[in-house]
């Protein structure tokens, strides 16, 4: 297969944590590319209106002229990894935040490591009601959701759309997230896939191997949903025909390991 989309990426330079310079940008959007990318959209981490839709927007645009130069067949797209705040609707009013490709799709971020804001429920209620689909990217590596599965059924419940990454399923992102991701699985909740690449030969290298384990276990129409077709409606802002998850028994909390929480690629 090629052709694949990548919803969410760390691929633009000198903006977050991703890569330092226009070169490593470059280095990793070849590797993009050979792994049988097409399109990637760019998703910087973003949070009180900065960076901005204007400096996400110029970076985009200076990246596509340079793999056009050199011919590397990857077209980029804008985006953000918006951080949950109070006053996210607020500012998606004022045009401070960007969507998936301009979309009704905001891909958004919950605290890793501390509880989730009381706000959270409310908030998601307010982006539904204002027309916009939430998408939660790697919601397996949200302590929060580790620690209460049956969250992840009310998020859902409320409009939330769940981004697993790759790496997830082969122990890349360490044993709670491998956890929590088999349980999405299971239960019907992962509706989309991504590298959420930051550097070159970092989360991509799981993806074969992920591909192997998600294709003995959900075959091969699962993959074309995952790398094309679904994220392919989402960029052309259509709607999206999720399964309906499969309503699973509340399970005691465990304890996850502290090293657990603290793993990151």
């Amino acid at each position: 297969m090629s052709g694949y989309i990548d919803l969410h990426n760390h691929i633009l330079p000198a903006v977050d944590d991703g890569p330092e310079n226009m070169e490593e940008s470059m280095l990793l959007a070849r590797d993009l590319a050979s792994a049988g990318y097409e399109i990637v959209v760019a998703t910087p981490h973003t949070i009180g209106g900065t960076p901005t839709p204007e400096t996400i927007l110029r970076r985009v645009e200076n990246l596509q002229a340079r793999l056009d130069k050199q011919e590397i067949p990857l077209r980029i797209l804008p985006g953000a990894e918006q951080q949950i705040e109070p006053e996210l609707c607020e500012r998606l009013e004022r045009k401070e935040i960007l969507t998936l490709n301009n979309t009704c799709y905001l891909m958004l971020e919950l605290p890793m490591l501390q509880p989730l804001p009381v706000y959270t429920e409310q908030l998601l209620f307010k982006l539904a009601q204002s027309g916009y689909h939430p998408v939660i990217p790697h919601p397996e590596r949200v302590m929060a959701l580790q620690m209460n599965q049956q969250v992840l059924h009310r998020l859902h419940r409320l409009g939330a759309i769940y981004q697993v990454t790759w790496g997830a399923f082969t122990g890349l992102l360490g044993p709670a997230a491998a956890k929590t991701a088999r349980y999405m699985l299971e239960a019907g909740l992962v509706h989309f896939l991504a590298t959420d690449a930051h550097h070159p030969e970092s989360r991509l290298l799981a993806l074969d191997n992920a591909l192997k384990v998600l294709e003995k276990t959900k075959g091969p129409s699962f993959i074309r949903t995952m790398l094309t077709e679904r994220p392919r409606l989402l960029l052309e802002d259509r709607p999206l025909a999720l399964p309906e998850p499969v309503s699973q028994p509340s399970r005691p909390p465990k304890r996850v390991p502290f090293i657990s929480r603290l793993f990151r690629v």
